[in-house]
């Protein structure tokens, strides 16, 4: 710090620290919007196709990649949804780490979130919040 102190006063020592942290913290919460952002996307492309329950083959569900979501029982459409994947926020769920399916009703326009546990090319896991109850799908 003496060395430091030749060239600057304290008080501007201070005022650099300070900034330097600042521009860290933010530079790190800018590559986090962006590794989010990449994230998004990838689930995005990876959640189109139909998905059929592990436990139940009867119940599938179809995501287009216009944002409806098709659910089927019994190869009968039940319900129907338009559906996007968001992170850190959905309806009353908050977290900086999750990400979530987020599911609106195309009747009463209910919104219900679901947690994404993990898609890739031929599994996706969700988790409905509400009941920790966790669901398991294999790609059609």
């Amino acid at each position: 710090m003496a060395f430091f102190t030749h060239f600057f006063s304290e008080l501007q020592l201070r005022f650099l620290i300070v900034i330097l942290i600042i521009s860290v913290t933010y530079s790190c919460k800018a590559q986090q919007v962006v590794d989010n952002q990449q994230q998004i996307n990838i689930y995005s492309s990876q959640i189109i196709g139909i998905w059929i329950d592990d436990k139940d083959d009867y119940y599938k569900l179809e995501f287009l990649s216009n944002g409806i979501c098709k659910e089927y029982d019994e190869n009968q459409m039940i319900a129907e949804y338009n559906y996007s994947i968001v992170n850190s926020n959905c309806s009353n769920y908050n977290s900086s780490n999750s990400f979530f399916l987020q599911w609106i009703d195309s009747e009463d326009s209910r919104v219900t979130c679901l947690e994404i546990l993990n898609i890739t090319d031929t599994n996706l896991s969700l988790m409905i919040i509400d009941k920790a109850e966790r669901l398991f799908f294999n790609k059609q």
